[in-house]
């Protein structure tokens, strides 16, 4: 499926990502492609490294301490839902403009996260 995400030119200097390693943000911005039109992803360490790094051979537990050092900052979130870990972008529908919107198949969070067409206040 075709999907354009944006990454505005503020995620370069926002707080979530200032204190990143270079190798978290290349995969946070791996993430924003893997996601779906609501934000969420398959969490597994070998879904992501699998879509985000298709060409490199890394160890698994490398592309879990980044996705640890991402939920640190609250770019992401992760939950788990019949012992299946996902992902998510809590303000994903702030950042994001989606042209031709497909519901996500994947479980809803279990926290709350920005309303499609909506910004929070």
């Amino acid at each position: 499926m075709a999907r354009i995400r944006t990454i505005k030119p503020t995620f370069w200097g926002s707080q979530s990502t200032a204190g990143l390693s270079r190798d978290a943000r290349l995969l946070a911005i791996g993430l924003i492609s893997f996601a779906d039109d609501d934000g969420r992803f398959l969490g597994s360490t070998a879904a992501i490294n699998g879509f985000v790094f298709p060409n490199d051979d890394l160890p698994g537990a490398k592309v879990r301490k980044w996705l640890i050092e991402i939920q640190h900052t609250g770019l992401i979130h992760e939950y788990q839902c019949k012992s299946v870990t996902y992902g998510c972008f809590p303000t994903w529908h702030d950042n994001q403009v989606i042209n031709r919107y497909t519901p996500s198949i994947l479980p809803e969070p279990d926290i709350p996260c920005t309303p499609r067409g909506r910004k929070e206040e």
